[in-house]
Protein backbone atom coordinates (compact mmCIF):
# COMPACT_ATOMS: atom_id res chain seq x y z
CA UNK A 1 0.00 0.00 0.00
CA UNK A 2 1.09 4.00 -1.01
CA UNK A 3 1.25 5.46 2.93
CA UNK A 4 0.64 9.58 3.66
CA UNK A 5 2.56 8.70 6.83
CA UNK A 6 4.79 5.96 7.32
CA UNK A 7 5.38 5.13 10.75
CA UNK A 8 9.28 5.17 10.24
CA UNK A 9 11.55 7.70 8.57
CA UNK A 10 15.08 7.71 9.60
CA UNK A 11 16.59 11.28 10.07
CA UNK A 12 19.69 10.70 7.76
CA UNK A 13 21.26 12.95 5.27
CA UNK A 14 24.87 14.66 3.97
CA UNK A 15 26.21 14.55 7.99
CA UNK A 16 26.14 10.87 7.57
CA UNK A 17 26.80 10.32 4.16
CA UNK A 18 30.02 12.13 5.05
CA UNK A 19 31.08 10.46 7.54
CA UNK A 20 30.52 6.62 5.28
CA UNK A 21 32.71 8.53 2.37
CA UNK A 22 35.78 9.44 4.72
CA UNK A 23 35.54 5.51 5.67
CA UNK A 24 36.03 4.08 2.95
CA UNK A 25 37.86 6.77 1.35
CA UNK A 26 40.44 6.48 4.68
CA UNK A 27 40.12 2.49 4.23
CA UNK A 28 38.23 1.86 7.50
CA UNK A 29 35.70 -0.56 7.04
CA UNK A 30 35.70 -2.55 10.24
CA UNK A 31 36.59 -1.04 13.47
CA UNK A 32 38.40 2.34 13.69
CA UNK A 33 38.42 5.61 14.36
CA UNK A 34 34.75 6.70 13.95
CA UNK A 35 34.12 3.50 16.64
CA UNK A 36 36.59 5.51 18.61
CA UNK A 37 34.89 8.37 18.70
CA UNK A 38 31.05 7.14 18.61
CA UNK A 39 32.09 5.01 22.48
CA UNK A 40 33.61 8.48 23.67
CA UNK A 41 30.19 9.96 22.91
CA UNK A 42 27.94 7.13 24.47
CA UNK A 43 30.08 7.06 27.57
CA UNK A 44 29.68 10.80 27.94
CA UNK A 45 26.09 10.67 27.41
CA UNK A 46 25.40 8.00 29.63
CA UNK A 47 28.25 8.18 32.28
CA UNK A 48 29.26 4.66 31.51
CA UNK A 49 32.67 3.31 32.52
CA UNK A 50 32.71 1.04 30.35
CA UNK A 51 31.02 0.37 26.53
CA UNK A 52 31.65 -2.29 23.88
CA UNK A 53 29.92 -2.15 21.17
CA UNK A 54 27.75 -4.92 19.21
CA UNK A 55 26.40 -5.67 16.10
CA UNK A 56 22.83 -5.08 17.24
CA UNK A 57 20.40 -5.37 19.88
CA UNK A 58 19.66 -8.83 19.80
CA UNK A 59 23.65 -9.55 20.15
CA UNK A 60 24.14 -7.41 22.75
CA UNK A 61 21.33 -9.19 25.16
CA UNK A 62 23.13 -12.55 24.35
CA UNK A 63 26.43 -11.05 24.52
CA UNK A 64 25.60 -10.13 27.86
CA UNK A 65 23.80 -13.14 28.89
CA UNK A 66 26.98 -15.12 27.78
CA UNK A 67 29.16 -13.30 29.76
CA UNK A 68 27.49 -12.99 33.01
CA UNK A 69 26.95 -16.58 33.42
CA UNK A 70 23.80 -17.35 32.45
CA UNK A 71 23.45 -21.10 31.62
CA UNK A 72 21.17 -24.08 31.15
CA UNK A 73 18.81 -24.38 33.61
CA UNK A 74 18.77 -20.67 34.93
CA UNK A 75 15.78 -19.40 35.30
CA UNK A 76 15.88 -15.41 34.37
CA UNK A 77 12.74 -13.21 35.24
CA UNK A 78 11.59 -10.48 32.46
CA UNK A 79 8.13 -8.27 31.44
CA UNK A 80 5.87 -10.31 29.32
CA UNK A 81 5.47 -7.27 27.57
CA UNK A 82 8.25 -6.52 25.19
CA UNK A 83 9.84 -7.56 22.11
CA UNK A 84 11.22 -11.10 21.74
CA UNK A 85 14.83 -9.87 21.34
CA UNK A 86 15.21 -9.96 25.26
CA UNK A 87 14.03 -13.66 25.94
CA UNK A 88 14.96 -15.36 22.71
CA UNK A 89 18.31 -14.95 23.24
CA UNK A 90 17.74 -17.01 27.04
CA UNK A 91 15.87 -19.73 25.19
CA UNK A 92 18.66 -20.33 22.98
CA UNK A 93 21.05 -20.75 25.59
CA UNK A 94 18.90 -22.98 27.49
CA UNK A 95 17.78 -20.62 30.76
CA UNK A 96 14.10 -20.41 31.35
CA UNK A 97 12.76 -17.05 30.52
CA UNK A 98 10.06 -16.30 33.74
CA UNK A 99 7.52 -13.64 32.59
CA UNK A 100 5.87 -11.29 34.85
CA UNK A 101 3.00 -8.66 33.87
CA UNK A 102 3.45 -4.90 33.91
CA UNK A 103 2.36 -1.67 35.47
CA UNK A 104 -1.41 -0.13 34.14
CA UNK A 105 -0.32 3.63 34.11
CA UNK A 106 3.32 3.73 32.03
CA UNK A 107 3.44 -0.81 31.02
CA UNK A 108 7.08 -0.63 32.47
CA UNK A 109 7.68 -4.20 34.44
CA UNK A 110 5.64 -4.40 37.69
CA UNK A 111 8.22 -4.35 40.39
CA UNK A 112 5.72 -6.02 42.94
CA UNK A 113 4.77 -9.21 40.31
CA UNK A 114 8.96 -10.14 40.90
CA UNK A 115 9.13 -11.70 44.29
CA UNK A 116 6.56 -13.73 43.62
CA UNK A 117 7.97 -15.70 41.02
CA UNK A 118 11.78 -16.15 42.25
CA UNK A 119 13.42 -19.88 42.84
CA UNK A 120 16.27 -21.21 43.86
CA UNK A 121 16.98 -21.50 40.06
CA UNK A 122 16.69 -17.47 39.72
CA UNK A 123 19.73 -16.18 38.28
CA UNK A 124 19.10 -12.19 37.09
CA UNK A 125 16.10 -9.87 36.26
CA UNK A 126 15.61 -8.02 33.05
CA UNK A 127 14.39 -4.81 33.29
CA UNK A 128 13.20 -3.23 30.07
CA UNK A 129 12.72 0.22 29.54
CA UNK A 130 9.45 0.51 27.32
CA UNK A 131 9.15 3.50 25.03
CA UNK A 132 11.22 5.88 25.81
CA UNK A 133 11.46 6.09 29.75
CA UNK A 134 12.37 3.97 32.65
CA UNK A 135 11.52 1.24 34.42
CA UNK A 136 11.12 2.17 38.33
CA UNK A 137 14.77 0.87 38.98
CA UNK A 138 15.30 1.45 42.69
CA UNK A 139 12.28 -1.30 44.06
CA UNK A 140 14.43 -3.75 41.33
CA UNK A 141 17.62 -3.07 42.39
CA UNK A 142 16.98 -3.79 46.24
CA UNK A 143 14.72 -7.23 45.26
CA UNK A 144 18.18 -8.53 43.07
CA UNK A 145 20.68 -7.21 46.12
CA UNK A 146 17.85 -8.92 48.79
CA UNK A 147 18.06 -12.65 46.67
CA UNK A 148 21.47 -12.17 45.24
CA UNK A 149 20.49 -11.89 41.84
CA UNK A 150 22.19 -10.31 38.95
CA UNK A 151 20.33 -6.89 36.95
CA UNK A 152 20.59 -7.24 33.05
CA UNK A 153 18.97 -3.72 31.82
CA UNK A 154 17.37 -3.85 27.88
CA UNK A 155 17.37 -0.55 27.49
CA UNK A 156 17.06 -1.02 23.79
CA UNK A 157 14.62 1.95 23.36
CA UNK A 158 16.32 4.47 26.28
CA UNK A 159 18.58 6.25 24.79
CA UNK A 160 19.12 9.46 26.67
CA UNK A 161 16.58 8.40 29.25
CA UNK A 162 17.79 8.95 32.60
CA UNK A 163 16.10 7.42 36.00
CA UNK A 164 17.14 9.47 39.29
CA UNK A 165 20.06 10.73 36.85
CA UNK A 166 21.42 7.48 35.95
CA UNK A 167 21.00 6.39 32.61
CA UNK A 168 19.30 3.42 31.49
CA UNK A 169 21.56 1.10 31.25
CA UNK A 170 24.41 1.99 33.36
CA UNK A 171 21.77 1.12 36.80
CA UNK A 172 22.48 -2.39 36.87
CA UNK A 173 25.15 -4.92 36.04
CA UNK A 174 25.27 -4.41 32.75
CA UNK A 175 22.81 -3.10 30.13
CA UNK A 176 22.58 -2.57 26.49
CA UNK A 177 21.15 0.37 24.14
CA UNK A 178 20.12 -0.61 20.54
CA UNK A 179 20.88 2.03 17.31
CA UNK A 180 18.59 0.18 14.52
CA UNK A 181 16.50 1.93 12.17
CA UNK A 182 13.64 2.78 14.35
CA UNK A 183 15.50 3.96 17.50
CA UNK A 184 15.83 7.54 18.52
CA UNK A 185 19.31 7.63 17.35
CA UNK A 186 20.45 5.09 14.60
CA UNK A 187 23.76 3.32 12.87
CA UNK A 188 20.96 1.18 10.48
CA UNK A 189 21.85 -1.93 13.01
CA UNK A 190 24.30 -1.77 16.36
CA UNK A 191 24.23 -1.57 19.53
CA UNK A 192 26.15 -0.72 22.44
CA UNK A 193 26.35 -2.93 26.31
CA UNK A 194 27.39 -0.55 28.85
CA UNK A 195 28.93 -1.45 32.62
CA UNK A 196 30.84 -0.22 35.29
CA UNK A 197 31.56 -3.39 36.35
CA UNK A 198 35.55 -3.94 35.59
CA UNK A 199 35.54 -7.66 35.81
CA UNK A 200 32.73 -7.75 33.67
CA UNK A 201 33.92 -5.85 31.43
CA UNK A 202 36.96 -8.16 30.42
CA UNK A 203 34.79 -11.12 30.04
CA UNK A 204 32.23 -8.90 27.87
CA UNK A 205 35.64 -8.10 25.58
CA UNK A 206 36.39 -11.90 25.41
CA UNK A 207 32.83 -13.09 24.55
CA UNK A 208 32.56 -10.00 21.90
CA UNK A 209 36.00 -10.85 19.85
CA UNK A 210 36.57 -14.09 20.03
CA UNK A 211 37.75 -14.87 23.25
CA UNK A 212 40.56 -12.59 22.92
CA UNK A 213 41.32 -9.16 24.80
CA UNK A 214 42.31 -7.13 21.52
CA UNK A 215 42.21 -7.73 17.24
CA UNK A 216 45.11 -8.84 15.39
CA UNK A 217 46.42 -11.93 17.85
CA UNK A 218 45.63 -15.50 17.33
CA UNK A 219 45.66 -16.74 20.51
CA UNK A 220 42.32 -17.16 22.43
CA UNK A 221 42.33 -17.40 25.67
CA UNK A 222 38.73 -18.51 26.25
CA UNK A 223 35.65 -19.16 24.22
CA UNK A 224 33.98 -16.20 22.23
CA UNK A 225 31.94 -14.87 18.97
CA UNK A 226 32.20 -12.13 16.73
CA UNK A 227 29.83 -9.27 18.33
CA UNK A 228 30.86 -6.70 16.79
CA UNK A 229 30.09 -3.43 14.40
CA UNK A 230 32.01 -1.52 11.30
CA UNK A 231 33.29 1.57 11.25
CA UNK A 232 30.49 3.16 8.75
CA UNK A 233 28.19 1.83 10.95
CA UNK A 234 29.86 3.98 13.66
CA UNK A 235 30.34 6.40 11.43
CA UNK A 236 26.32 7.03 11.12
CA UNK A 237 27.03 6.82 14.84
CA UNK A 238 29.00 10.38 15.01
CA UNK A 239 26.82 11.94 13.11
CA UNK A 240 23.58 11.06 15.23
CA UNK A 241 25.33 11.72 17.98
CA UNK A 242 25.45 15.73 17.15
CA UNK A 243 21.62 15.75 15.95
CA UNK A 244 20.75 14.39 19.43
CA UNK A 245 19.57 17.32 20.66
CA UNK A 246 17.50 18.41 18.28
CA UNK A 247 15.62 15.14 17.57
CA UNK A 248 14.66 15.10 21.31
CA UNK A 249 13.42 18.57 20.80
CA UNK A 250 11.52 17.90 17.67
CA UNK A 251 10.10 14.39 19.03
CA UNK A 252 8.99 16.20 22.18
CA UNK A 253 6.65 18.92 20.12
CA UNK A 254 5.02 15.83 17.90
CA UNK A 255 4.48 14.40 20.92
CA UNK A 256 2.61 17.86 22.56
CA UNK A 257 0.77 18.28 19.05
CA UNK A 258 -0.32 14.39 19.43
CA UNK A 259 -1.28 15.32 22.89
CA UNK A 260 -2.96 18.89 22.87
CA UNK A 261 -5.09 17.65 19.74
CA UNK A 262 -6.14 14.27 21.31
CA UNK A 263 -6.38 14.52 24.82
CA UNK A 264 -10.09 15.29 25.00
CA UNK A 265 -11.26 12.65 23.00
CA UNK A 266 -12.85 10.55 25.66
CA UNK A 267 -12.12 7.02 23.67
CA UNK A 268 -8.00 7.91 24.10
CA UNK A 269 -5.97 7.65 26.66
CA UNK A 270 -2.45 8.15 26.26
CA UNK A 271 -0.06 5.68 28.07
CA UNK A 272 1.33 7.10 31.41
CA UNK A 273 5.03 9.06 31.94
CA UNK A 274 7.24 7.56 34.68
CA UNK A 275 7.41 10.22 37.63
CA UNK A 276 10.89 9.08 38.10
CA UNK A 277 11.80 9.26 34.34
CA UNK A 278 12.30 11.64 31.57
CA UNK A 279 10.89 10.97 28.24
CA UNK A 280 12.45 10.99 25.00
CA UNK A 281 9.13 10.02 22.75
CA UNK A 282 9.83 6.56 21.00
CA UNK A 283 6.29 6.54 19.82
CA UNK A 284 3.12 7.82 20.43
CA UNK A 285 1.42 5.32 22.36
CA UNK A 286 -2.18 5.72 23.42
CA UNK A 287 -4.88 3.29 24.16
CA UNK A 288 -8.38 3.52 22.54
CA UNK A 289 -11.31 1.87 22.35
CA UNK A 290 -11.89 -0.25 19.02
CA UNK A 291 -8.98 -0.85 18.40
CA UNK A 292 -9.47 -3.51 15.10
CA UNK A 293 -11.88 -1.03 13.55
CA UNK A 294 -9.88 1.99 13.74
CA UNK A 295 -6.67 0.05 12.68
CA UNK A 296 -8.40 -1.05 9.61
CA UNK A 297 -9.91 2.62 9.33
CA UNK A 298 -6.40 4.21 9.28
CA UNK A 299 -5.16 1.96 6.89
CA UNK A 300 -8.21 2.56 4.54
CA UNK A 301 -7.01 6.04 4.66
CA UNK A 302 -3.42 5.56 3.90
CA UNK A 303 -2.28 6.21 7.50
CA UNK A 304 0.68 3.26 8.26
CA UNK A 305 -0.35 2.08 11.55
CA UNK A 306 1.25 -0.18 14.40
CA UNK A 307 -0.08 -1.83 17.48
CA UNK A 308 1.79 -2.48 20.76
CA UNK A 309 3.71 -5.37 21.80
CA UNK A 310 2.44 -8.88 21.01
CA UNK A 311 3.12 -10.53 24.64
CA UNK A 312 5.74 -12.88 25.04
CA UNK A 313 3.35 -15.16 27.05
CA UNK A 314 1.32 -15.61 23.87
CA UNK A 315 4.18 -15.83 21.45
CA UNK A 316 3.67 -19.44 19.99
CA UNK A 317 7.68 -20.08 20.47
CA UNK A 318 7.25 -19.71 24.38
CA UNK A 319 4.03 -22.05 24.39
CA UNK A 320 6.11 -24.74 25.95
CA UNK A 321 6.12 -22.58 29.24
CA UNK A 322 2.81 -23.46 30.11
CA UNK A 323 1.77 -19.47 30.52
CA UNK A 324 -1.97 -19.01 30.99
CA UNK A 325 -3.77 -16.44 28.67
CA UNK A 326 -5.42 -14.97 32.56
CA UNK A 327 -1.88 -14.71 34.38
CA UNK A 328 -0.88 -11.47 32.00
CA UNK A 329 -4.13 -9.02 32.09
CA UNK A 330 -2.37 -5.92 31.86
CA UNK A 331 -0.04 -7.01 29.19
CA UNK A 332 -3.46 -8.67 26.97
CA UNK A 333 -5.42 -5.23 28.14
CA UNK A 334 -2.04 -3.01 27.01
CA UNK A 335 -1.70 -5.73 23.32
CA UNK A 336 -6.09 -5.08 22.75
CA UNK A 337 -6.32 -1.51 23.41
CA UNK A 338 -2.71 0.20 22.55
CA UNK A 339 -1.97 1.63 19.24
CA UNK A 340 1.62 3.36 17.91
CA UNK A 341 1.48 6.81 16.29
CA UNK A 342 4.36 7.54 14.20
CA UNK A 343 6.81 10.57 16.02
CA UNK A 344 9.76 10.75 13.61
CA UNK A 345 11.64 14.03 12.60
CA UNK A 346 10.08 13.25 9.00
CA UNK A 347 6.61 14.20 9.95
CA UNK A 348 5.68 17.55 9.31
CA UNK A 349 2.38 19.41 11.33
CA UNK A 350 -0.08 18.72 9.08
CA UNK A 351 0.62 14.77 8.91
CA UNK A 352 0.23 14.53 12.75
CA UNK A 353 -2.91 17.04 12.56
CA UNK A 354 -4.50 14.05 9.64
CA UNK A 355 -3.65 11.77 11.59
CA UNK A 356 -5.41 13.41 14.50
CA UNK A 357 -8.36 14.44 12.58
CA UNK A 358 -8.74 10.55 11.10
CA UNK A 359 -9.02 9.15 14.57
CA UNK A 360 -11.27 11.91 15.79
CA UNK A 361 -13.67 11.02 12.92
CA UNK A 362 -13.29 7.74 13.11
CA UNK A 363 -15.14 8.23 16.82
CA UNK A 364 -17.79 10.72 15.29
Amino acid sequence: MSYKVFQLEPYVGQEELANLTKSINDGWLTEGPFSKKFIEGVKDMTGAKHALLAANGTLALYLMYLAIGIEPGDEVICPSFTFNATASPLAIIGAKPVFVDIKEDDLQIDPEMIEAVITPKTKAIVPVHIYGQSCDMDPIMEIAKKHNLLVIEDAAQGFGVFYKEKHTGTIGHCGMISFFADKTITCGEGAVVLTNDDELFEKLKLVRNQGRPNSGTFIHPSLGMNFRMTDLQCGVGVAQLAKFPEIKERKTKNFELYHAWLKDVPQVKFVGLSKDSNFIPFRVNIRVERLEELLQFMEDNQLQTRRLFYPLHKQPCYSYLGYQENDFPVANKAYDEGLSLPVHLGLKREDIELICDTIISFYG
